[in-house]
């Protein structure tokens, strides 16, 4: 979506070193040590890379986090708590550093999760949260989405973690991660759209949001232990073994649709990360593993349009091999779809 209205921007600053997010030794540095301001003014900055962990940070780069297949299903054990529990869901709400986890990760396990990082010096940004609260609330029940509004002024580290360049952003998530996104205030019949397309996306992919007073969690399945031991071969950088475990996942005509979906995600981070350790992987492979999937998109589209012969087939090769690795009803995959064809002529 293009952004007609001016934008704030999210400048990170150091502690004084240079450095973000992890250190040399993989450790993740404090809150303290990082602030972050927003800035009316059209500047941007280096989206901040940070490791798996189960603080905000695990959507740093916005790359699929292989380190939280654990975490997943213990985000799924905590739901089916909630579920027990019959506590109604509010529609729309604030996010704070606490609630984080719950509002965020454990709700996108099973509803997508809209999510806006804006400030209330953005023009326009307090409008469309106001659209996007409206949208959420007018549901009839059961309903199929939230909304989560997220202050950059008051949790500056959430934006950070997600790496926002600019506010307002809006970003859906499903199943613990960032499914897509766009930058810049949008007026509500584009925000319309952009929620059906979400809905689109995943539908029947999650099992939706608990009935008040009934415990739906107890009709929940184990979680798949193939998860697990696909995790395991990662650690030991086995990396053609994970790749089959996945693909087990996928082919299991009886496996959850949510297990399904977050087997793929897996499944092509696992195939990128053996090709950067075998020595074969390129600078598009690179853009993929640091989360950057639409840059590396546009970079083949791009030499497809201005190239020809064995150049543009040989790009044209490369995106279907890549839109392979993902989830064909993704929106991004969708977008990048449309767009090769056009190029094509």
């Amino acid at each position: 979506m293009s952004s007609p209205g001016p934008t704030a921007t999210v400048v990170p600053k150091t502690d004084g070193t240079g450095m973000r997010g992890a250190g040399p030794d993989g450790e993740h540095r404090s809150r303290a040590a990082t602030v972050v301001r927003v800035r009316v003014d059209g500047m941007t900055s280096p989206r901040p890379a940070g490791p798996a962990d189960s603080s905000p940070n695990r959507f740093a780069a916005r790359a699929v986090d292989l380190g939280a297949v654990k975490e997943a299903a213990d985000a799924r054990d905590r739901a089916k708590e909630e579920a027990v529990s019959g506590a109604p869901v509010a529609l729309a709400a604030p996010v704070t550093a606490e609630s984080f986890e719950q509002d965020l990760v454990v709700r996108s396990t099973q509803v997508p999760v809209i999510v806006q990082l804006g400030s209330s010096r953005a023009p326009g940004s307090d409008e469309m949260s106001q659209a996007f609260a409206s949208s959420a609330l007018e549901q009839t029940e059961p309903a199929s989405w939230v909304f989560r509004y997220v202050d950059v002024d008051t949790v500056p580290e959430i934006a950070q973690a997600f790496g926002v360049q600019s506010v307002p952003t809006v970003l859906a998530l499903a199943a613990g991660r960032p499914l897509t996104s766009f930058e810049g205030v949008q007026p509500p019949e584009q925000t319309d759209r952009f929620i059906s397309a979400v809905l689109q996306a995943t539908a029947g992919k999650l099992p939706g949001l608990p009935s008040t007073g009934e415990p739906a969690g107890d009709e929940e399945s184990p979680a798949d232990p193939r998860f697990t031991e696909a995790a395991e071969a990662l650690d030991r950088e086995d990396y053609v073994g994970a790749v089959a475990l996945y693909d087990a996942v996928i082919d299991d005509v009886g496996a959850p649709a949510e297990d399904v979906s977050e087997a793929k995600a897996a499944r092509a981070t696992a195939v990128l990360l053996g090709r950067s350790a075998d020595g074969s992987a390129d600078d598009i492979d690179r853009m993929l593993l640091e989360g950057r999937r639409r840059e590396a998109f546009d970079v083949l589209i791009d030499r497809m349009r201005t190239s020809a012969g064995d150049e543009k087939d040989a790009a044209r090769t490369r995106l279907l091999g890549l839109f392979s690795l993902y989830d064909p009803a993704d929106p991004e995959v969708i977008d990048a779809r449309t767009r090769m064809a056009s190029a094509l002529f």
